[in-house]
């Protein structure tokens, strides 16, 4: 039985750990908080309390425990603050550099797709990395230590904007006037298909790998949220009109996991995401 830990029992944490402890894996994970190790308990995922400020800041035999797996999951949202975003980096890295130290074998880190910035056109895995925001200069910095590491097999996930329970972006832009970039497509995943995805390449015997993970329709922004607006009910948002010679954005290619490992979205277009 694969032992795997997940550090960051979160948003997304939480779900992937409960999926992973249904399909037979032995599940653990981290928590900040009392709270949150008891309610991880609750739930049947063994839980330890974890701190990064960015040191690591954990009981010994309880880190000891948590870095006896095969697999490391790192699902640490990044920082969007200048001083948060470089403890980020660093407590990333302390995690990584314990893990090896330990002994594991493989880390899935899960990046995100701003890590493109605000090009134009088709994003693919080989395409340049020209991210424009703080968090998207970190994650890059990151993936390029990663991949650079000896002696541990690296997997990173590229992840588009997220969708799943109480986290819909049509809720952020319901109501709000005369917004830009109306004509750039939809970049979006649904946490359903980030657990698959995970699970699948938990199980895979490739190693080493980036994928992107971004549902296949990108529909324009100015088309997609008022809709998702009405459907929840909520007041549709406006955009400016388009000026012929803005930029049409980037969509980003989530293929190439389909192509190599056999990948399937359950939701493979924005308009078929749940609201909830």
């Amino acid at each position: 039985m694969k032992k795997i830990a997940i550090i960051g029992l979160g948003w997304l944490g939480m779900p992937l750990a409960l999926a992973l402890s249904q399909r037979g894996y032995d599940v653990q994970g981290s928590k900040t908080s009392e709270d949150g190790i008891l309610a991880a308990r609750r739930c049947g995922i063994s839980a330890v309390k974890l701190i990064t400020t960015p040191d690591i800041e954990c009981d010994f035999e309880e880190l000891e425990q948590l870095m006896s797996v095969d697999t490391l999951l790192i699902t640490l949202p990044a920082s969007r603050s200048s001083e948060g975003g470089e403890h980020y980096v660093n407590a990333v890295q302390n995690l990584v550099d314990t893990a090896i130290a330990n002994g594991v074998k493989r880390v899935i880190f899960t990046s995100s797709t701003s890590v493109y910035g605000d090009q134009s056109g088709e994003m693919v895995e080989a395409s340049p990395l020209l991210p424009v925001t703080p968090a998207g200069k970190r994650l890059v910095a990151l993936e390029q230590w990663l991949h650079q590491l000896p002696g541990i097999e690296v997997d990173i996930l590229r992840l588009s904007g997220l969708v799943g329970p109480d986290r819909h972006p049509g809720r952020f832009l319901a109501g709000k006037k005369q917004l830009k970039q109306g004509n750039h497509p939809v970049n979006l995943v649904h946490l359903d298909d980030v657990i698959d995805a995970i699970t699948l390449l938990i199980a895979s015997t490739h190693s080493g790998t980036t994928f992107n993970l971004s549902a296949h329709q990108h529909p324009r922004r100015d088309e997609f949220y008022p809709f998702v607006a009405k459907q929840l009910g909520a007041e549709p948002p406006t955009f400016e009109t388009i000026d012929p010679q803005a930029s049409t954005g980037k969509w980003v290619n989530g293929e190439a996991i389909c192509r190599s490992l056999g990948f399937h979205y359950r939701y493979s277009d924005p308009y078929t995401m749940p609201l909830g």
